[in-house]
């Protein structure tokens, strides 16, 4: 994934996540979000950013 398309989609996800829970989308949604954001091969420099979604995503499973 480029650089410039991988910090859009990891700053798309880091604003709508906080508002996952009103969205019509389940928590299993944005978990494969983060987690395709793992696979890219720029997730090692952005390796806290996506943690804190992956906490935020097991935290709508309740």
């Amino acid at each position: 994934m480029h650089h410039h398309i991988f910090e859009s989609e990891l700053v798309h996800l880091e604003r709508v996540i906080s508002w996952a829970s009103q969205k019509p989308f389940p928590a299993t949604y944005w978990r494969d979000r983060v987690e395709h954001l793992k696979t890219s091969p720029q997730a090692p420099m952005y390796r806290n950013r996506i943690a804190r979604l992956a906490r935020l995503v097991a935290e709508l499973n309740g």
